[in-house]
């Protein structure tokens, strides 16, 4: 499977949502966009430095993602003290207190529902704190009360620090929640108005 070419630019501080249908190439875009994929022809500059072998490493470590096909780990890797009571409020506020805690340097359980290790993924990528946030799906198995908490809270929440969010989603009723909506068909994007959407 191959996408582009395209020209995308990226502001700091901008929610972006990325939108089509199954197979259109999003999640191959994020994954070339957080230099996981390696590019076959172009290049990604970060503030007008091309990003090289060399800053490869350094880029990758500007993101937190939650890709739709997550593996979800019993405790936090890359962060050296973890604030256990934040943590532990996160949990609450995702409302897993009844399915897990963090106590001793690892949560509990990480026998979960699908929605719910999506809860607990999006909880170590609050806590990472990086600059750019990929959500990959990330509201597809919530049900309607955190959905709407993922649009209307926690991006609205994430945005007033500055931070950058790329976001793959099918929610047509949070549009209204970017700064930008992209399509992406069959590897090709396009940048669309948000009041004429259509799938």
């Amino acid at each position: 499977f191959t996408v582009g070419p395209f020209d995308l630019t990226i502001k700091r501080g901008e929610t972006i949502f990325f939108v089509g249908g199954n197979g259109s190439g999003k999640s191959t875009v994020m994954k070339l966009l957080t230099g996981l994929y390696p590019k076959s022809t172009g290049f990604l500059k970060i503030d007008s430095t091309e990003v090289s072998t060399f800053t490869r490493n350094a880029y990758r470590n500007l993101f937190t993602c939650v890709f739709s096909d997550f593996h979800l780990f019993d405790r936090f890797y890359g962060i050296e003290k973890v604030d256990e009571a934040y943590a532990n409020k996160l949990i609450t506020d995702m409302d897993l207190k009844d399915k897990t805690r963090f106590e001793n340097g690892k949560f509990t359980s990480i026998n979960l529902s699908t929605g719910q290790k999506k809860r607990l993924a999006l909880i170590i990528s609050i806590m990472e704190d990086k600059q750019v946030y990929v959500f990959d799906e990330w509201a597809a198995d919530q049900d309607p009360h955190f959905r709407k908490h993922f649009y209307e809270v926690i991006l609205k929440d994430l945005k007033s620090k500055g931070k950058t969010i790329l976001a793959v989603t099918h929610d047509d009723k949070y549009f209204n929640m970017s700064d930008r909506l992209i399509r992406l068909n069959y590897g090709e994007m396009e940048e669309i108005e948000k009041t004429t959407f259509t799938v």
